[in-house]
C-alpha cells in the first residue's frame, strides 16, 4: 500500500467521529480500547502509542552487519519484533479510535453512523452497542462515485468494556485484501487482534496471515503475549521470515519459520529481567539442520527497555552436533548474564542444554508460563 493511502485509510476513522457530547457519544467512546490495553508491553515505553503506523514486519536481511555476516538473525531484538507487532495493532486500533470531529450523520441511544469522502474514497464508520458495555464496530470503504452496495468491510470489532477500571476484551480484524479491492494500492492479507486486559493480567493474540504492505514481504504467523504486571510475562510466537544466512547447504531465498518464545520477570527491586529462544528449523535451511539462538537481557526498571547483555546462535546438524556458532556478552556483566530462574542456557558447543520447543505448543491461545506464574 502506498504510504499515502495508507496515512489517510488511518486517519480517516477517528475524523468521521464526533465530539458532539452527549450520552450516545458517551457510550459509543467505550468501544474504543486504549493503545495500553492491546499493545505487548514488556516495558512501560512499549504502551505507548507509536507516533505513526507504517511498519508491518521487522528487519530482515538489510541489517546485516559485517561482524554478523552469517548470522539468521531469527530475532535481530526481541523489541523490534514487540514493536513491529505492536504498530500492527495500531493499524487497527487507529482505525477504531474515536477522536473525530465531525458529528455523526446519524445516531440514536443503539447505533452511531459517521461518514466521509477523502480523495474519492468514501468512507462509513458504524458502532452499535449490543449490551451494557458490549459493541461492536465496523468501516467500510468504497469508491465516492459508486453506490452503497459497494461498500466493503476493511475494519471490525467486537468489544467488552469498562471504562471505571480501564480493562476490556475484544478482537478487531484488518483485511487489506479488502482494502485493495477498493484502492488497488497491493497491500494484501489479514491481521486479526484479540486481547483481555484486567487489572491483574493482560492478554494479547495477534494472527497475521499473508500480511504485507509496501511491497514486504508477507508475514504468516501467531503471536501469544501475556503479562501480570509486577510479577512478568511471556510471548510466544511462530511467524515466517526471511534469514540473511541459511547456512551450508541452505538457500539465500524463501522464508523459513520461526518459533520463538520470551519471558520476563520483575525483580523485588523493580528490575526486569528477560531471556528470548528461538529455532528455525525447515524453509532456507538444510535438511535435518537446526538454527537456535538465545537472548538475555536486563533493565534498571520498568520504565526502561531492557538492554541486551548476551546472546548466542548456533548452527547445529541432524546429530546435535555444531556446524558453526557464535555468542556474545557484554563486558559490564558477569557471567551470570542470563538470570538462572529462567533455567540452563544453551551452550555453543553442544546440544545438551538446547531449549525444547517441543514442549510448546504454538497452535494454542494458552500462554507460556514463566517463572512466579
Amino acid at each position: 500500500m502506498k504510504l499515502r493511502t495508507l496515512r489517510v485509510v488511518l486517519a480517516v476513522a477517528p475524523a468521521l467521529v464526533a465530539a458532539c457530547g452527549g450520552s450516545a457519544t458517551d457510550d459509543l467512546a467505550r468501544a474504543t480500547p486504549s493503545f495500553d490495553s492491546m499493545s505487548m508491553d514488556i516495558s512501560d515505553l512499549d504502551a505507548q502509542a507509536p507516533a505513526t503506523s507504517t511498519a508491518l514486519t521487522i528487519a530482515d536481511a538489510a541489517d546485516l552487519t559485517a561482524a554478523d555476516a552469517c548470522h539468521p538473525h531469527l530475532f535481530l531484538r526481541t523489541h523490534e519484533i514487540v514493536d513491529a507487532t505492536n504498530e500492527a495493532i495500531w493499524h487497527i486500533l487507529r482505525p477504531i479510535g474515536l477522536a473525530g470531529r465531525i458529528a455523526p450523520r446519524r445516531h440514536d441511544r443503539r447505533t452511531g453512523v459517521w461518514e466521509r469522502v477523502v480523495d474519492g474514497f468514501a468512507f462509513r464508520y458504524t458502532v452499535d452497542k449490543t449490551g451494557d458495555q458490549s459493541f461492536s464496530a465496523e468501516l467500510d470503504v468504497k469508491r465516492a462515485a459508486d453506490p452503497d452496495t459497494a461498500f466493503v468491510v476493511v475494519y471490525s470489532a467486537t468489544l467488552e468494556r469498562d471504562p471505571s477500571i480501564h480493562d476490556g476484551s475484544g478482537n478487531a480484524t484488518l483485511d487489506l485484501d479488502a482494502l485493495n479491492s477498493v484502492t488497488g494500492d497491493g497491500a494484501t492479507g489479514k491481521l486479526v487482534v484479540s486481547f483481555d486486559a484486567e487489572p491483574t493480567s493482560k492478554k494479547v493474540i495477534a494472527t497475521m496471515t499473508n500480511l504485507s504492505n509496501n511491497g514486504e514481504r508477507p508475514r504468516t504467523g501467531k503471536y501469544v503475549f501475556f503479562k501480570e504486571p509486577g510479577k512478568g510475562g511471556s510471548l510466544k510466537f511462530v511467524d515466517t521470515l526471511a534469514l540473511g544466512c541459511a547456512g551450508p547447504g541452505g538457500s539465500s531465498t524463501g522464508t523459513t519459520p520461526v518459533s520463538a518464545v520470551a519471558r520476563f520477570v520483575v525483580t523485588a527491586s523493580g528490575e526486569i529481567h528477560f531471556r528470548a529462544d528461538a529455532g528455525a528449523t525447515g524453509g532456507q535451511v538444510a535438511a535435518g539442520d537446526k538454527w537456535e539462538g538465545v537472548t538475555c537481557a536486563q533493565s534498571v526498571d520498568r520504565r526502561h527497555h531492557p538492554s541486551e547483555n548476551f546472546w548466542m546462535m548456533k548452527l547445529e546438524d541432524s546429530t546435535g552436533a555444531t556446524v558453526q556458532g557464535s555468542s556474545r556478552q557484554s563486558s559490564g556483566v558477569t557471567a551470570a548474564a542470563c538470570d538462572a530462574v529462567f533455567g540452563t542456557v544453551p551452550a555453543v558447543d553442544n546440544a545438551a542444554t538446547d531449549f525444547d520447543f517441543s514442549t510448546v505448543d504454538f497452535t494454542t491461545d494458552d500462554p507460556l508460563p514463566f517463572p512466579g506464574m
